[in-house]
């Protein structure tokens, strides 16, 4: 391969990589994005779980933001009101939230699963450009420093 042709080689691995990198930075935000819903999910579903078992009327803690809690006392939870989307909001049986919350959580699991490896994909990919980047370089910079 000619000196030229290592040169626009080297050029073209370079702008895979920034692609790659953006990709790379796309996936990780998704990622976290993930992250937070199921966070988010499990806590909702955890605390449902939790409320069936305690009688209407006792008193409860309820966060506000912040560190600061206020006193509040459980109203009746056999109807709870559950978001699904666009700003849509829900009536439903709380057995029946907690089984929509489960489906939901699957999928943002399933989700997770499917862009952690869309991530190692590119990230191998990205490795091995870096290596052959690397190379073609170091054999750039040789014929280079032989032409001198």
């Amino acid at each position: 391969m000619s000196q030229q042709e290592k040169e626009k080689q080297l050029r073209r691995f370079v702008t895979e990589m920034r692609m790659m990198e953006g990709s790379v930075d796309v996936l990780n935000q998704r990622l976290q994005l993930l992250t937070s819903s199921i966070s988010e999910l499990r806590l909702a579903q955890g605390s449902l779980r939790d409320l069936k078992g305690i009688e209407s009327g006792n008193p409860l803690l309820v966060p506000v933001g912040g560190g600061v809690f206020m006193d509040a006392q459980l109203g009746d939870i056999s109807k709870v009101v559950v978001g699904i989307g666009a700003d849509v909001s829900m009536e439903m049986d709380c057995e029946k939230a907690v089984e929509d919350i489960g489906e939901r959580l699957q999928g943002m699991e399933q989700a997770q699963g499917a862009v952690q490896q869309q991530l190692g994909q590119i990230l191998a990919q990205l490795e091995s450009h870096q290596g052959m980047a690397e190379r073609l370089s170091m054999e750039i910079q040789n014929a280079f420093q032989g032409a001198q």
